[in-house]
């Protein structure tokens, strides 16, 4: 059986990593296992990232730009539009799995279920519904949190039409579909995995602490890059060598060095772009002695689980979503005080024997996360089997 996944919005000629892409690649990888032909429609960045992360498609292409940043997101619904009816034509059975509820990754499943009923089996990744009062969100712009708005609920729109489930990854995420009006289909919360087994395989007997932390995650205002070049900033002050690592990239990835280097922390801030290789990225991981997310909007966090298997403790910004998931076995500041999210990473820092003691309760906790077992079910949910 063939499994098209539609990810439209990987841009970029060496696209970064989001978790909602993390997250379908693992799936897919588990399925490819199992013999299912995996399918991506996507532009060219989205083959090349998910081949450097070990999954090879068949492309279903988008036409492609180097470009990065908000506008090429813009663009790619028009040029979804355009590719239409090649996709129509090419995949004329299996299941459709949109990579997430925004209406460029909808509305290709919505029309392949439309024209083909009794063909498709058609599921919708439900990652966050943002508040309705848009210009509330934190740390974000106003036009671009409108836009996002409107793209998320047409997309549920559409889900809501004909897809035969949607699967939102959070209690909470669940919970707001069930009390809005985009409830007339089955919703099953899904969870995200681990692959604790293959990052114990690269655990090195003794590593050096290069790093006192590091940030990996999408370089954008909303997951708090800007956030951490002021705070490691002020650090400094106190502790005028610490080194920072930063891994990703994204849209707001070169305002964050610039205000690195007009702070004049060039020296302390190493920006490491994105890392496809587990082996070199958990390497990276290992060398720091603490992980900082000062992350305004997740659902889940998939890095926060690699980082408690990496046995790293972690320290992010208070949010119920990730409370919800990791419950107390992450040090929490409040959300958007920059100075008590310094304050606990001083606190682990300048404590050897507390950050061990929390890496090693981290690591057992976390091992209940497998990406065979959701796959499983999340393959069975969206065929309409009792998982």
């Amino acid at each position: 059986m063939k499994i098209l996944i539609i990810a439209n919005s990987i841009v970029g000629a060496e696209p970064g990593v989001t978790g909602g892409e993390s997250r379908f690649i693992e799936l897919a990888k588990c399925w490819s296992k199992k013999g299912y032909e995996i399918h991506l429609m996507s532009g060219k960045a989205g083959k090349v990232l998910c081949e450097k992360m070990g999954l090879p498609v068949t492309l279903h292409s988008i036409s492609n730009s180097p470009n990065i940043g908000r506008l090429e997101i813009i663009a790619v619904f028009f040029k979804m539009l355009f590719h239409l009816p090649a996709l129509l034509f090419s995949f004329k059975e299996g299941i459709v799995y949109s990579g997430s509820e925004q209406i460029y990754d909808v509305f290709p499943g919505f029309l392949l279920k439309l024209f083909r009923p009794s063909k498709i089996r058609f599921g919708v990744v439900t990652h966050w519904l943002p508040p309705a009062l848009f210009w509330k969100r934190k740390n974000s712009n106003f036009l671009f949190s409108l836009m996002f708005l409107i793209s998320e609920r047409l997309g549920l729109l559409f889900a809501n039409l004909n897809a035969d489930v949607l699967l939102p990854v959070s209690e909470d995420t669940l919970s707001a579909l069930k009390t809005s009006i985009f409830n007339r289909k089955p919703a099953h919360f899904v969870l995200c995995g681990v692959n604790f087994d293959e990052i114990n395989s690269y655990f090195p007997e003794r590593e050096e602490k290069k790093y006192d932390a590091v940030f990996m995650k999408r370089l954008q205002r909303t997951k708090g890059i800007l956030d951490l070049v002021e705070i490691w900033a002020e650090l400094m002050k106190v502790k005028p060598d610490a080194k920072l690592l930063v891994i990703g990239e994204g849209i707001d990835g070169e305002e964050a060095r610039k205000m690195s280097t007009d702070k004049g922390l060039d020296k302390n801030i190493e920006f490491a772009g994105v890392i496809y290789d587990p082996a070199e990225k958990f390497k990276k991981m290992w060398q720091s002695k603490v992980f900082v997310l000062p992350s305004y909007e997740e659902n889940w966090a998939i890095v926060i689980g690699e980082a408690m298997a990496a046995g790293i403790p972690v320290v992010c910004y208070d949010l119920k979503e990730l409370r919800a998931v990791w419950e107390d076995n992450v040090i929490y500041a409040k959300t958007g005080d920059k100075k008590d999210l310094l304050d606990k990473v001083m606190y682990l820092l300048e404590n050897e024997p507390e950050r061990a003691k929390m890496a090693q309760k981290a690591r057992e906790f976390v091992k209940k996360y497998s990406w065979n077992k959701i796959a499983d079910t999340e393959l069975s949910l969206i065929l309409g089997i009792n998982p």
